[in-house]
């Protein structure tokens, strides 16, 4: 087994490192000739006008602590008409373009640090942004002037403490992220020719894996949420732009995407369409990242790590995930130049997949109450019955139940973390050294079994369980 990578979440105050201010007055730290980590002003005064007109994404009930200074610092502008009229242009773009989620952070990608220009022809940005974000030369126009009704730029330098804590957290995983692109590099078979990676508690829980193309170069940009850092959200993020090139090329097989549409209704829809993958094009390119991205992470993360993810992906809906990740491997222990070449073998075996397997969910039944053990990873642990509670009315979700297994915390306290569940969940009180079983009936008659360990950490300010394990 292959040297165990483990997420991180804020646990408190890292040590303070030194931030390098560079000319645009953006903090960032360089970690090798490729990666740089830090915060984007653009995207900083991008974000805040979308948190201001009220983008549910830069809004979240859960993360309202986190936007405290934007809406003080900010609610003495609102009647300003250039405030106005960026919040009244970028509703516009949301209900006229879709204009949300990543192609906020897309835009921002092509603005200069002071929002006042583009960096790189306004024909070249249009290329790449306007069919998602509108004329770019306009919406430069309006967000700098937001920048300049806001004076954006104080706001910005009065967040510096802010944004070192966001970042310390990726500082402190320069190792896996330095080791991460080298895999990446290598799967796809090419030099990255720059990694800025920018934090922002704007973000939420989204991650953007959007890039920028001046014309003859791409470099990579992610924007992530504050507050963790997890190896398969960071390669998952760079991977996005290698992968859709890809998925662009099979997407031209009408066999192959008659197949994919099919399948693409009813309840796989509407769980797609609640992850924000609302069409079937946009699914192929989702599910082809995660194949792909399972694959890197086999480079220099342990095997139960990618095992969970292909899992977790499975859970989500992504039906065929396990067998587009076989399929995958194929391509990167193969001889082949590149993923183009390969792309011949990938159409025909992904159709031979489509046309073999079974999408129904299959049935579910949860163990009795009156259950004393369970057996997973090899080992049986006693269990305590902790109860069951109703989940009517969220998502697809009908109940769970939990138990507390004994003395398995030593046996499971390596392993890496996919899901985070409050303590203020649970029907019983949690403690430290805890593990779970909780097993989740779905309306639809299907389930799952997922385990969680309590170490004691704090996830933006509340105490949580890690899940470790899914089956």
């Amino acid at each position: 087994m292959k040297k165990h990578i483990l997420s991180v979440i804020i646990l408190g105050f890292f040590a303070i490192f030194p931030l390098a201010a560079n000319q645009s007055s953006e903090y960032s730290i360089q970690l090798n000739d490729k990666i740089t980590i830090g915060t984007r002003r653009a995207y900083e005064c991008t974000a805040t006008i979308a948190h201001l007109s009220g983008f549910q994404e830069f809004n979240r009930a859960d993360f309202q602590l986190n936007y405290q200074a934007y809406d003080e610092y900010f609610a003495k502008y609102l009647k300003d008409k250039r405030v106005e009229n960026a919040i009244s242009y970028f509703n516009n773009l949301r209900s006229f373009r879709g204009f949300s989620y990543d192609a906020v952070a897309d835009i921002a990608t092509y603005l200069s640090s002071d929002c006042h220009s583009l960096r790189c022809s306004e024909e070249n940005a249009k290329k790449n942004v306007q069919s998602r974000c509108g004329d770019p030369k306009k919406l430069q126009q309006v967000i700098a002037d937001f920048y300049d009704a806001t004076d954006f730029e104080s706001f910005y330098e009065s967040q510096i403490p802010v944004y070192e804590q966001a970042v310390q957290i990726l500082y402190a995983n320069k190792d896996i992220m330095i080791t991460g692109v080298n895999e990446l590099e290598k799967y796809y078979r090419t030099q990255v020719n720059g990694i800025f990676i920018s934090v922002s508690f704007l973000t939420g829980h989204n991650n953007f894996g959007v890039s920028f193309k001046d014309g003859s170069n791409t470099y990579f940009e992610p924007q992530y949420g504050a507050g963790y850092f997890d190896a398969n959200v960071f390669i998952h993020e760079l991977s996005h732009p290698f992968s859709n090139k890809a998925v662009d090329e099979i997407m031209k097989n009408k066999k192959l995407m008659k197949l994919v549409k099919k399948d693409f209704k009813g309840e796989k829809k509407k769980v797609m369409e609640a992850q924000a993958y609302g069409s079937a094009d946009i699914y192929l390119y989702e599910l082809f990242n995660r194949a792909n991205t399972n694959n890197i992470l086999k480079g220099f993360c342990d095997d139960v790590y990618v095992a969970m993810s292909v899992v977790n992906d499975k859970r989500k809906r992504f039906d065929e995930i396990k067998e587009v990740t076989e399929l995958m491997d194929r391509y990167r222990l193969g001889s082949y130049k590149d993923i183009y070449e390969f792309l011949p073998e990938l159409e025909k075996e992904y159709i031979k997949i489509l046309e073999t397997v079974d999408t129904k969910p299959q049935p579910f039944k949860l163990s009795d109450d009156n259950t004393k053990s369970f057996t997973f990873l090899g080992k049986s642990y006693e269990a305590e019955y902790c109860g069951m509670q109703d989940l009517t009315g969220f998502k697809d979700y009908s109940c769970r139940k939990y138990w507390r297994l004994k003395d398995a915390y030593q046996d499971v306290s390596m392993y890496n973390a996919f899901d985070y569940l409050p303590y203020n969940n649970y029907p019983v009180q949690v403690n430290k050294g805890d593990v779970f079983r909780i097993e989740y009936l779905k309306t639809d008659g299907s389930g799952y079994i997922e385990y969680l360990r309590a170490d004691g950490d704090e996830y933006y300010g509340e105490a949580t369980t890690k899940g470790f394990y899914t089956e």
